[in-house]
């Protein structure tokens, strides 16, 4: 099966080091966590995760590990779900300093070149403008 990359890009007005942390708390709206049905996460290299989301009544699965950790700069972890077919995928975000607070870019590779694969660049756009609306929010 064909694949492409997904690129997605956001100013979050917030420093590095709180974006990140926000990004990997699932209890803090603004990352894939967050109101996840199920979430299971160890955040260090090679550990795995898993999110169960809800999904027209069943439960949507995505899983991954971490292959690359360097807070508060940057992550790298595999991701498979239903909509990638099972092929681990590769997602790398990164997250720097700018003047107005983080620019953040996540970079998802290897998705298959069909309607659920091409889902996922509003999927992440989705949650970055959630993050983004979380720092506004917050405020200075």
């Amino acid at each position: 099966m064909k694949s492409i990359d997904v690129k997605v890009s956001r100013l979050i007005p917030g420093p590095a080091n709180e974006v990140f942390d926000v990004w990997f708390d699932p209890n803090s709206p603004g990352g894939p966590w967050f109101g996840a049905k199920k979430a299971i996460m160890n955040l260090a290299l090679d550990g795995i995760f898993y999110i169960g989301v809800e999904r027209a009544g069943g439960i949507l699965g995505h899983f991954g590990r971490f292959t690359a950790i360097d807070r508060p700069r940057a992550v790298e972890h595999t991701w498979m779900s239903e909509h990638t077919h099972g092929v681990e995928t590769i997602v790398s975000i990164t997250f720097e300093p700018r003047q107005g607070g983080t620019q953040m870019t996540i970079v998802h590779r290897g998705v298959p070149d069909d309607e659920q694969g091409r889902k996922h660049e509003d999927g992440w756009a989705f949650i970055l403008s959630t993050i983004g609306m979380r720092f506004e929010r917050k405020g200075p």
